[in-house]
């Protein structure tokens, strides 16, 4: 496994937790945090892809919601987005741990 992709999806992962958390108390913060969900969401797929850690549809999953964080963050930014995109997100993010628990159980 290569070390840059390693240490920048632990960096970026750090981020994700320290900016989810600050959102809670601080609304302003949501095109940032949706942001940083993203470079999270492309590094730990494209690690994945790279490396076949986990399995590759996993991986593009990942990737995929990765782009959709980004889309999410411009359209928020734009005054594009609703008040749906937050519940769907979550729906998806939900949906997205069952597939990880399920290929991490695969692989054990």
């Amino acid at each position: 496994m290569r070390e840059s992709g390693a240490m920048l999806g632990t960096a970026a992962g750090v981020a994700t937790v320290c900016l989810g958390i600050a959102i809670s108390g601080n609304e302003t913060l949501t095109v940032g945090a949706l942001f940083v969900r993203g470079i999270w969401w492309w590094t730990i797929g494209k690690l994945w892809w790279e490396t076949r850690l986990l399995p590759s549809w996993l991986a593009l999953v990942t990737m995929t919601f990765a782009m959709l964080a980004f889309a999410t963050a411009a359209g928020t930014t734009l005054g594009v987005a609703s008040l749906v995109l937050p519940y769907l997100a979550s729906a998806l993010f939900g949906l997205w741990l069952i597939a990880l628990a399920y290929a991490l159980w695969r692989i054990r």
